[in-house]
């Protein structure tokens, strides 16, 4: 079994006066939902292209995302903390998270208000630790010796999970976890740096940006 965590942010540019697609969801029609993320983000201002980590989604893997475009993204998401309207134990860490991949096989994807500072929940339970967990719907997750068991499973009228699962309940080693944990940090340490780079040249003047932006998550602590 080959488990790999994918560090990704999500975009959401969807008010640049761009007719949001009759068609859903984006799993199922995903060349009208490329088409309108794509011609959101060139009014919204983005120099290069993206490429989602699914077609049709909104997520992106943070290391195809090119130099020009990632300081747009930050300079957006830090606009309001820079001008003095939130304080910076109110802001959050870029959003997006973790795409759990097992044999090239997406098997859970980041949900909504998750963001990168998740990555202390994968810390947690690959150390056999309960873990609260940021995104909404959150999976439930039991431990069966040195397996980590995840259940996607939903009642008829809760939040659903998306994209919709294949598979409601997999099972993976902690040991396995870990090896993908360290993979996974070994590219947040590079775009830490690539935002850091952001911050000094722009002059951004944020303290521990790279903490704020992708480490932390007050929640967890």
């Amino acid at each position: 079994m080959m488990l790999r965590l994918v560090p990704v942010i999500e975009l959401g540019y969807a008010d640049e006066g761009v007719e949001i697609p009759e068609r859903g969801p984006y799993w199922e029609y995903p060349a009208d939902w490329d088409n309108f993320n794509n011609e959101s983000y060139k009014r919204a201002g983005f120099k290069d292209a993206f490429t989602p980590f699914d077609a049709g989604s909104s997520l992106y893997e943070i290391e195809k995302i090119s130099d020009d475009n990632l300081k747009k993204i930050v300079l957006d998401h830090t606009e309001e903390l820079r001008n003095g309207e939130y304080d910076r134990d109110q802001a959050s860490p870029l959003f997006g998270g973790y795409i759990l991949e097992i044999d090239s096989e997406g098997h859970f994807y980041p949900q909504c208000c998750g963001n990168l500072g998740d990555i202390q929940f994968w810390r947690n339970i690959s150390n056999g630790k309960d873990s609260f967990y940021e995104g909404h719907p959150a999976p439930i997750v039991k431990f069966e010796n040195d397996d980590i068991v995840f259940d996607l499973s939903v009642r008829e009228f809760d939040e659903a999970f998306t994209p919709l699962p294949d598979k409601r309940t997999f099972r993976f080693k902690k040991e396995d976890l870990k090896e993908a944990i360290n993979a996974c940090e070994l590219i947040l340490e590079r775009f830490a740096q690539r935002i850091q780079t952001i911050n000094k040249c722009n002059n951004l003047n944020i303290e521990r940006i790279e903490d704020l932006l992708v480490w932390e998550n007050i929640n967890y602590q």
